[in-house]
């Protein structure tokens, strides 16, 4: 039975009075299968602690806070012996002696290195030799004190050092617990029989880890949510130490990638253990090529010279690159001096730290923790016993250390873990201590009681919540508390020269999700998250400015061309030549290459010049301009040569025909709603929109190459549709065109038409595969596209309007005077006109025997008969064959003729009057005068209110022309007939003028 009491003022009291019964007591003993010693009957818990002191160098190493963990053990051995329950409740049942176990500390230094921590636990773990010391024998180690039976094994720091210890010691049954030690692989139980830790593995700190850098979606078993944004980060690039350690920590990352961002690249650089400077060059050489700017370093030394490295390598202290390391980075840049503008000091800005914290301030178990150590550096006594238990006395001078002014005034990274370790081992040994039940009353404690026991345990520490997996021996991810620290200037140890950095902590994991408690300070001195990879020039093959205003200044030719022809052709709408083509047909057409025109202009738009949104409207608005603009101009066009086709085939036929403005304006409306129609259903299902499309990427996944088109799903199907519809009606106008190319020029433009049609039709078959081939070419695309947008409507409006500027602009001709024979040299007719004589055209006859006439009346009967056979003059014999039964010439003098009447034997002198030039052209009339001066009759034209006919006949030209209103107002067509000089045959002209020469008369 233990009776311990306090005669000093040391908080250490426990630990001193056990160290000096140890060091006067005359049996020691252990026994196998027990791992506690025996002290004087007593049962004492040794405890030791197996971590690196100083570095190879020997020089001291505290940068994870090794001596402060010492502290932390001892504190807690102090109060599971005197039951003080002031930071973990629990232990406060352990007061006034009610556990029979003691316990007792002692350090060890592996000085970082893995051979040396396999020495220390093969003689910590070795009984024999334990007993053999214990009972006078020889010694190992001048220290023999510290080689005693061990009951529970405290470390070691890296993974690659507890790998191969817990290996051994777990062999020979000592449970061992490691505050620091995260490789996954010590979760294997069929080599790591009794190992635990009260840190989560490299697996639980991959997740706030790949959370804080990508997904920043949270835990979604507990619906737990980040309050603070990820970082958007997609590569990363992981720098580890080619260890136990390093490699699961690096495996870790990966498959926390794969499984919580799959998108996520990472890519892993290693290095051994103690790497010389070559290596450090050549890794991050390979390191700069990967183009990364996130880096996570899972390291434990050589810090300095690989930051240097990636200062010269251009990959560190840019203001674009982001360092992150393990919680093995620890210590390592606060409280040193950086000189302003140095690579370390501009490598080591605004780097950070992610590690499972052993708590923070605000939490209550973490500040007692805090407060104990402090009163420990305060107490001059307690300072000196944690002295005397520091390793390798007489070689290393730890005094730089523990005479630092920080010494214990901060836990360290390790010692709330350690604390917790300490808790956990000493709760479960005085558990299994009461509740034992044996005869003699001993207690023996053996390693696979004792580790079931730590695992099962389970109370609020020091760094939180402690909850083991009962399989693995491993702290559950979700009880512990990460932290992400940011290294900023510190002001208050900062001058103009030199630099000192503290560490802050910005981010909170806990419970599966980050908490932010403030900005974490990035290299550049912003806090915005800088991109993961440099900026990549895209190619986004918009169209060249310089391509767009050629193209804006073609469309503005059009569109000035339209409106211009259209304003003349208002104007000069009263002139015989603008009546003749029809003025709303020129209208229709105008507007009709205006709207094509314009279809440049939401062409030449795409995101580069508009937003999305007005991109996707420029991309809806070209096929309505289009289609609508072609349906009206060809439908025009089609209209206007359909009609003039349609009235001379009936005229051919000696037919009379009325088309009507509904009959021209069927055709064109049928297009524009065909149109109209399809362009309205393709709007309402499918709308095309902009979409940009990648057509190249880097290594990275990112565009290189990119392309706004006009996309919609169902868009050939629509295109097909308006293709049918238009180049249908394309090639209709182009039959009827080339059909009625021989009508005169002057009132008709079908030659023209026809040209058009066919420049057009060769450009569209040119064009149309050109685009098709250019399409994934923007420039050229849209080079083509406008060019043949401008072709097609320059040359409608060039041909249909030029022609009848130049004619308008021609003087008119003046009448010639006119003659003809009608068979033979007696009958003949004269017409004159005098230049000055406004009066109109005169027809005078000469007398002739009413015999011959007669005569010549029934040869030309004949002549008519024949050339009804051939369908080619059936009007003129239906003239002929009523001179017989209307009346008979009787007599003429030089200015008048006799008319005799069949019926009646009566005769009167009449005279044929033509009016002048003017009334010819609206309203010809002929008028029978007698000699009293009574009007006879008024014969008007037959063809309507205002068509007519008009006939002159030159002998001496040997043309014959017919002048036919066509339109209701005062449209006509002009066919003109050349003589056998040009190629027509002489006998069948000379046979028409005479059947004319005897219409006229009558």
């Amino acid at each position: 039975v233990w009776h311990m009491h306090n005669t000093t003022t040391m908080k250490l009291w426990t630990l001193a009075e056990i160290s000096g019964e140890l060091a006067t007591a005359p049996q020691i003993s252990s026994t196998p299968g027990n791992n506690l010693i025996t002290l004087n009957d007593k049962s004492l818990c040794h405890l030791p602690y197996v971590f690196p002191f100083t570095d190879p160098s020997g020089s001291p190493w505290n940068a994870i806070g090794t001596y402060e963990g010492l502290a932390a053990i001892a504190l807690a051995a102090q109060h599971l012996n005197a039951g003080d329950g002031s930071i973990v409740p629990e232990v406060a049942a352990l007061a006034n002696n009610t556990c029979g176990v003691k316990f007792n500390v002692a350090a060890f230094d592996t000085a970082l290195s893995e051979r040396i921590a396999v020495d220390q636990i093969i003689q910590i773990t070795d009984r024999p030799n334990g007993q053999a010391i214990a009972n006078g024998g020889p010694a190992d180690d001048a220290n023999d004190v510290l080689l005693r039976p061990p009951c529970v094994i405290l470390g070691a720091a890296r993974s690659a050092v507890t790998m191969p210890t817990s290996l051994i010691s777990g062999l020979r049954g000592f449970p061992q617990i490691s505050p620091i030690s995260t490789t996954p692989s010590l979760d294997d139980k069929s080599q790591y029989r009794y190992f635990a830790r009260t840190i989560p593995n490299d697996d639980g700190t991959s997740v706030p880890l790949i959370a804080r850098l990508n997904s920043g979606s949270g835990d979604k078993s507990t619906e737990a949510k980040d309050e603070s944004e990820s970082w958007g980060v997609n590569h990363l690039a992981v720098l580890y130490v080619d260890d136990a350690y390093g490699n699961a920590f690096a495996q870790g990352i990966v498959l926390a990638a794969k499984e919580m961002a799959p998108g996520m690249q990472i890519e892993t650089f290693s290095l051994a253990v103690n790497p010389d400077d070559a290596q450090i060059q050549r890794v991050i050489a390979s390191m700069a090529e990967s183009q990364y700017m996130y880096f996570f370093a899972i390291l434990a030394s050589s810090y300095d010279e690989i930051m240097t490295a990636a200062y010269n390598a251009g990959i560190a202290g840019t203001g674009k690159h982001t360092w992150l390391f393990s919680d093995g980075v620890g210590s390592e840049f606060t409280g040193r001096d950086f000189t302003v503008g140095s690579p370390l000091e501009r490598a080591y800005r605004g780097t950070g730290t992610l590690s499972a914290q052993g708590g923070m301030p605000g939490m209550k178990a973490y500040d007692a923790l805090v407060e104990g150590l402090r009163e420990l550096g305060e107490s001059v006594e307690d300072k000196e016993y944690l002295n005397s238990l520091l390793p390798n006395q007489g070689i290393t001078n730890h005094t730089d250390v523990t005479d630092s002014d920080s010494y214990l005034t901060t836990p360290g990274f390790v010692a709330p873990f350690l604390y917790d370790a300490v808790i956990s081992a000493g709760l479960s040994a005085c558990n299994l201590e009461m509740n034992h039940n044996t005869t003699d009353g001993s207690f023996a404690l053996s390693g696979g009681d004792h580790y079931d026991a730590i695992v099962a345990s389970t109370f609020e520490g020091s760094s939180g919540t402690i909850v083991f997996n009962s399989e693995t021996g491993t702290r559950n991810p979700k009880s512990a508390l990460f932290t992400l620290s940011n290294f900023v200037d510190d002001p208050d140890a900062s001058t103009s020269d030199v630099v000192q950095f503290k560490s802050q902590e910005t981010d909170v994991f806990e419970f599966g999700a980050w908490r932010s408690l403030q900005p974490f300070v990035f290299n550049s001195g912003d806090t915005i998250a800088p991109p993961d990879l440099p900026e990549t020039e895209v190619d986004r093959n918009y169209i060249p400015a310089g391509l767009r205003a050629v193209g804006l200044t073609l469309c503005g030719v059009i569109i000035v061309l339209s409106v211009g022809f259209t304003v003349w052709a208002k104007k000069k709408e009263k002139i015989r030549i603008v009546k003749a083509a029809q003025p709303i047909f020129l209208y229709i057409i105008a507007i009709g290459t205006l709207l094509m025109g314009c279809a440049v202009i939401p062409l030449s738009l795409d995101p580069g010049v508009v937003s999305m949104e007005g991109a996707s409207i420029a991309c809806v608005s070209v096929p309505w301009l289009l289609a609508c603009g072609f349906s009206m101009t060809f439908s025009a066009l089609f209209t206007k040569t359909h009609r003039i086709l349609t009235i001379m085939r009936n005229a051919a036929a000696f037919k009379r025909v009325k088309v009507t403005a509904l009959d021209v304006a069927k055709p064109m409306i049928c297009l524009l709603l065909a149109n109209i129609i399809t362009l309205s259903v393709w709007t309402g299902i499918d709308p095309r929109s902009s979409k940009t499309i990648v057509l190249q990427t880097n290594r990275f996944g990112k565009a290189t190459e990119t392309e706004s088109i006009c996309y919609s799903e169902h868009q050939s199907i629509f295109l097909s549709v308006l293709g049918v519809i238009n180049l249908g009606a394309l090639l209709v106008a182009f039959v009827e065109a080339y059909l009625a190319r021989n009508i005169s020029v002057e009132l008709s433009e079908s030659a023209y038409i026809m040209k058009a049609i066919s420049i057009i039709l060769l450009v569209c078959l040119i064009g149309i595969p050109i685009i098709i081939i250019a399409q994934e070419n923007t420039s050229a695309f849209y080079f083509v596209a406008v060019a043949i947008i401008f072709t097609v409507c320059i040359s409608i409006l060039c041909l249909i309007f030029v022609p009848k500027i130049r004619a308008s602009m021609k003087p008119p001709p003046a009448k010639k005077q006119h003659r003809s024979a009608l068979g033979g040299p007696d009958i003949s007719r004269t017409s004159t006109q005098s230049d000055t004589d406004n009066s109109g055209i005169k027809i005078l006859s000469s007398p002739m025997a009413i015999a011959e006439l007669e005569e010549e009346n029934r040869r030309l009967k004949q002549m008519a008969e024949t050339m009804r056979a051939s369908k080619s003059v059936r009007r003129w014999s239906n003239e002929v064959n009523g001179l017989e039964e209307s009346s008979r010439l009787s007599q003429m003098s030089n200015d008048s003729m006799v008319e005799s009447d069949v019926a009646t034997g009566n005769e009167r002198r009449v005279t044929f009057e033509v009016p002048n030039n003017g009334d010819i052209e609206n309203h010809t009339k002929m008028n029978a005068v007698d000699e009293e001066g009574g009007v006879i009759e008024e014969e008007e034209n037959i063809c309507g209110e205002a068509s007519h006919d008009e006939i002159n006949v030159d002998d001496e030209e040997g043309v014959i022309e017919e002048k036919t209103n066509i339109d209701e107002e005062e449209s006509h067509i002009e066919m003109n007939v050349v003589d056998a000089e040009e190629g027509v045959d002489e006998e069948d002209i000379e046979k028409e003028e005479q059947v004319d020469n005897i219409v006229r008369v009558v």
